[in-house]
């Protein structure tokens, strides 16, 4: 089949969906699919997928402490956008978080195809969650042939808004390509004992939970050090905190390609993930069990979706900086971490995209 897949993101961006978007696509095709990626010109120049297919232009907003883009296709731009739909013919389109405007919605005014979506978040303020998105939801709901959601938690967001079936279907997660890249061992060239946090930095991401966290711990271990990889409008009150505290031994690194962020992961003690709220699944930390590196944060809803039991003594109640500094002080022990992470290791299997791509196939067929 033909398969549009849509991104509403920054596709030069580092992300989770774009991530899944780019490995769907890829094992789509080894399916024996044509697939291409329609996404927002942004940074086109920047982007090394060759399948992508840019239309419309992006604004970024703050609502409910993380960034909306916002994108549109005028003029030109989408007079190009009905002709490459009018063209490809697409046997079926696929949305991914269909509701951030505006591209996505054009793409399904000028379709006249099949329509999937796949919802991959949970709005992350009241304002959005319990007023726009149910007005939104409600009218998406009627074009679309089946919707997939990417777990429980954010399934029993959207079902409130349709008796419709949902299709859980998991994120994947390519551990072929993260053997390719990781490295085989930790090769790191010194003795200190390194925490790795790795996301937007904004508040809802946790980030000062993070350095907080870490400054209470440096004061008991003076061999320890924060490594920061993200970038976001959080990065000046970051560093103000840097400076307040005296804090040595932080790095703040900003985005960084995903050789480097699997080598960080990979040559870190433990990965920090102490999201307050507003995550539906959790691929980062798929990721962080794909090369064998425990994990200690906030057990949100959307992280629940991934970690088990054995798993839950390192996570912490949301908002519970106390709780969070126990949980990291937990797993310092090298036994401890040796059995999380083979643990990590087992448990990452069951999201292969090898595996995932072929539930997604099972819907298209539908």
């Amino acid at each position: 089949m033909k398969i549009a897949l849509v991104c509403p993101y920054d596709f030069s961006r580092p992300g989770g969906v774009k991530s899944h978007i780019v490995s769907l696509s890829k094992h789509l095709a080894m399916i024996g699919h044509q697939v291409k990626i329609i996404a927002p010109n942004i940074n086109a120049n920047l982007v090394e997928e060759k399948n992508v297919h840019f239309f419309g232009r992006n604004r970024s907003v703050n609502i409910g402490g993380t960034k909306i883009d916002v994108n549109i296709a005028l003029g030109d731009e989408k007079k190009s956008l009905k002709s490459f739909l009018k063209e490809e013919a697409f046997d079926i389109i696929h949305y991914h978080t269909i509701w951030n405007p505006l591209l996505p919605f054009q793409v399904l005014k000028h379709s006249k195809t099949k329509q999937i979506a796949t919802f991959h978040d949970t709005p992350k303020s009241e304002f959005v969650g319990d007023w726009i998105m149910p007005t939104v939801a409600r009218g998406i709901f009627t074009f679309l042939d089946q919707i997939i959601s990417v777990s429980k938690s954010q399934s029993g967001y959207i079902s409130r808004f349709s008796k419709r079936k949902i299709h859980i279907i998991p994120n994947g997660i390519d551990l072929e390509e993260i053997a390719s890249i990781a490295p085989k061992k930790n090769d790191r060239d010194d003795d200190f004992f390194q925490l790795f946090f790795m996301g937007r930095l904004e508040p809802r991401k946790g980030v000062m939970h993070a350095l907080q966290a870490f400054n209470q711990l440096k004061k008991r271990f003076p061999k320890m050090k924060l490594v920061i990889v993200g970038d976001g409008d959080g990065r000046t009150e970051v560093e103000k905190y840097i400076a307040d505290h005296s804090l040595t031994d932080v790095e703040l690194l900003g985005f960084v390609d995903e050789a480097t962020k699997y080598r960080l992961l990979k040559e870190s003690e433990i990965y920090v993930a102490p999201a307050l709220y507003g995550e539906s699944f959790g691929i980062v930390l798929l990721e962080s069990m794909a090369v064998g590196t425990p994990i200690a944060g906030y057990a949100n809803s959307g992280y629940k979706n991934v970690i088990t039991d054995q798993m839950m003594e390192g996570f912490a109640e949301p908002g519970n900086l106390d709780q969070l500094v126990s949980c990291i002080e937990k797993l310092i022990p090298s036994v401890k971490r040796e059995s999380l992470s083979k643990h990590g290791l087992q448990e990452v299997k069951k999201y292969d995209w090898a595996e995932v791509s072929k539930e997604v196939n099972e819907v298209y067929s539908k």
